[in-house]
C-alpha cells in the first residue's frame, strides 16, 4: 500500500499530490505541442490512457506525483521515481525527478525553479536520497540549461543525455534562487 503523499509548500510554490479530477487537466497538457515534443513519447494520451496510468501510480510507492501551484492557479506537473525497479521512493538512494511547466507565463521565469527546489529539498531532505539523476533529450536546450544552473552534470551522451545532481552540487547552485524567491515571497 502506498503511504499517504504529503503536500510540500514552499519557495512560492504549492506541490500537491495528483488527484481523479486532475487527470483531464494533465492530459491536456501533456498532449499539447509545447510539452509533448520534449517528451520521450509523442504518442497522444486518451482518457482511458490516463486514467489507467493514475489507477497504476496512485499505488506504486516508487514515485509521486504532483500538481504544481502558484497563486492558487495550477501550472505545471512533477514526479520522482526511484531508479530502481521495485525500491520504494523511501528506500531509494537516486531519484529520477522529472516536470513540466503548463502554463506559458511561467516557464521561462525565475517561478520555474521553484518547484525543482521544492521537490530537491525534499529528496534530499526527507527522502534522504544520494543523487538526483534524470534523462533529458538532446535537443531540450532549455531544460539542459535550466538543470546545470541547479548544478547537475552530464554524465552521459547519446540519443538521451543523462544528468545527475548531488547535496554538494546542489547546495553551492540553489543559494542564489533560493534567496531570491524566499525574499519574493515575503513581499
Amino acid at each position: 500500500m502506498k503511504p499517504n503523499v504529503e503536500t510540500l509548500t514552499g519557495y512560492q510554490v504549492t506541490l500537491r499530490p495528483v488527484e481523479l479530477p486532475d487527470l483531464d487537466m494533465l492530459r491536456q497538457w501533456r498532449n499539447s505541442p509545447q510539452v509533448s515534443q520534449y517528451m520521450l513519447s509523442h504518442a497522444m494520451i486518451t482518457q482511458e490512457q490516463q486514467l489507467a496510468w493514475f489507477k497504476k501510480v496512485e499505488r506504486d510507492n516508487s514515485q509521486q506525483h504532483f500538481m504544481i501551484s502558484y497563486k492558487d492557479t495550477l501550472i505545471g506537473s512533477l514526479n520522482i521515481k526511484s531508479r530502481l525497479v521495485g525500491e520504494s521512493l523511501a528506500q531509494a538512494s537516486v531519484i529520477e525527478p522529472g516536470l513540466y511547466i503548463a502554463d506559458n507565463r511561467y516557464r521561462n521565469n525565475i517561478i520555474a525553479f521553484s518547484p525543482t527546489l521544492l521537490i530537491n529539498d525534499y529528496c534530499f531532505d526527507q527522502l534522504n536520497c544520494d543523487k538526483l539523476v534524470a534523462v533529458v533529450k538532446p535537443d531540450n536546450h532549455a531544460a539542459l540549461n535550466y538543470n546545470e544552473k541547479l548544478g547537475y552534470k552530464v554524465v552521459k551522451q547519446g540519443e538521451l543525455i543523462e544528468i545527475e545532481l548531488n547535496f554538494d552540487d546542489y547546495q553551492d547552485h540553489s543559494k542564489t534562487l533560493k534567496a531570491l524567491l524566499s525574499r519574493n515571497a515575503s513581499r
